[in-house]
């Protein structure tokens, strides 16, 4: 049975309408993700929200002393440009081999939290000098040579 005229305006109309909708639907999401602010209690691990934020806990070590670190994910790899294997890597042979497409172990399953075992540093060790050294680098905090030595520059107070 043939479809009138009619009819086939409305059926495409209404396509049209479904792909409007959709990209509309798509723009607000991608918007709303842009303008998030960090929510209250970040997850330890990365959130739900597009690798947003992640917090980094502290609950392998002894003693909690300084308190965990929350940033952005999204803020590092997006408007600071810091390369994925800047801080994610797995080396074999003296090369990272790890690829983004790849699972990401956490930093703890080859970083003892407690000791170096001579080729791999300590957890502590490793994100100290991570971070430090790139946010020297970068002047994250401008001048003030006295941030590096601030734990609370970085780590929230408990």
């Amino acid at each position: 049975m043939p479809i009138n005229k009619n009819a086939a305006f409305i059926l495409k109309s209404c396509g049209i309408l479904l792909i409007c909708a959709a990209a509309l639907f798509v723009f607000m999401a991608y918007a709303a993700e842009e303008n998030s602010t960090a929510p209250s209690e970040p997850d330890t691990a990365i959130e739900a929200d597009g690798l947003n934020y992640i917090k980094i806990d502290n609950d392998v070590y002894e003693k909690d002393r300084k308190g965990p670190v929350t940033f952005s994910h999204r803020k590092h790899a997006k408007e600071y440009g810091v390369s994925c294997w800047e801080c994610h890597h797995d080396y074999a042979d003296g090369e990272n081999v790890w690829s983004p497409w790849e699972d990401t172990m956490a930093c703890v399953e080859c970083h003892d939290p407690s000791e170096d075992d001579g080729e791999i540093m300590k957890l502590q060790t490793a994100y100290h000098l991570n971070c430090k050294t790139c946010h020297k680098e970068q002047a994250v905090f401008g001048n003030d040579a006295q941030a590096y030595r601030k734990c609370t520059t970085c780590h929230e107070r408990q």
